[in-house]
């Protein structure tokens, strides 16, 4: 669990582990410079499996995650953002996946709870997002679909040792992704269609992050010839990053308002829906072009 400025939900995150079925686990909880309550919260549940970090320099989430994921003791290694929780039975349903020897990395389906947003009964509206249905070692192909939660993600310690990097590239929005192509190298990642997390959806900041993110896949692209897939692979990857890149530059310029070049770069986008969806913004008042883009 990584940390910062985390106290609004970690207590619910750390009680969804201690209500596991499966006991034999640890919590590492690293905080990243951080200044809130966030070390009286852990303490407060007085368990000695839950051990405390406290990093005393901010670094980007990737960096933090592999600080965290050096101090640890198992053989496996799972993933729990401090806003998010954990179902009952996740950890007892994903450990036997790794029986097979060729698996480095699982994840599942989970419910999204969108923050804000609730039914008639008051109740938060909840969906269910579907990850994969079979066993992949496709790099290109889940790069074209990603599916993964992060806070639905386990790993084989000793396989995820051999690939991450040390120290970590400093990205905080597409670390995750980065992370499970590494491990693709190298085996398989084998998915459950069970829902075993609760990812909370917040909506916030979707054009702040818009320029980071960019950045952050255009450093990816400029250093995929280090990952060991094929050419092939690398090649169609790197086209449809590309392809990715453009769509973003399209938000960017329709968010600002900026038609002209909405239109110049949604006109070099491959035909699909976000092409259309584009083209048909083009036409929108301001709010629902909002939601329009932010559906994607």
């Amino acid at each position: 669990m990584n940390a910062y400025y985390s106290e609004e939900f970690l207590a619910e995150a750390i009680a969804s582990v201690l209500a596991q079925t499966y006991s034999n686990w640890e919590i590492i909880l690293w905080e990243n410079k951080s200044s809130d309550g966030t070390r009286e919260i852990a303490e407060s549940f007085n368990d000695p499996r839950i051990r405390y970090f406290f990093a005393p320099d901010k670094v980007s989430l990737y960096e933090s995650r592999m600080n965290a994921f050096q101090q640890a003791r198992g053989e496996f290694v799972a993933f729990l953002d401090c806003d998010d929780l954990w179902l009952q039975e996740k950890l007892i349903l994903q450990v036997p996946v790794f029986a097979d020897s060729n698996c480095v990395l699982s994840c599942s389906d989970f419910m999204i709870n969108r923050e804000g947003s609730t039914t008639e009964n008051g109740q938060a509206t909840t969906t269910r997002y579907n990850t994969y249905r079979s066993v992949t070692d496709s790099c290109y192909g889940v790069a074209k679909d990603y599916r993964v939660g992060m806070s639905s993600v386990m790993v084989r310690v000793v396989s995820a040792r051999s690939v991450w990097p040390f120290p970590a590239p400093k990205y905080s929005i597409i670390e995750d992704f980065d992370m499970v192509e590494r491990l693709l190298c190298v085996g398989t990642l084998v998915p459950l269609a069970e829902p075993l997390m609760v990812y909370r959806w917040h909506g916030n900041n979707f054009s702040s992050r818009l320029d980071v993110e960019m950045s952050e896949w255009l450093d990816w692209i400029e250093h995929i010839e280090a990952f060991d897939m094929t050419l092939e692979e690398q090649s169609l990857i790197r086209i449809h990053v590309e392809t990715r890149l453009l769509s973003m530059k399209c938000r960017r310029a329709r968010l600002s308002g900026d038609r002209i070049a909405t239109w110049r770069s949604a006109r070099l986008l491959p035909f699909s829906r976000i092409k259309v969806k584009f083209f048909f913004s083009l036409i929108l008042p301001t709010g629902l072009l909002r939601r329009l883009i932010s559906s994607q």
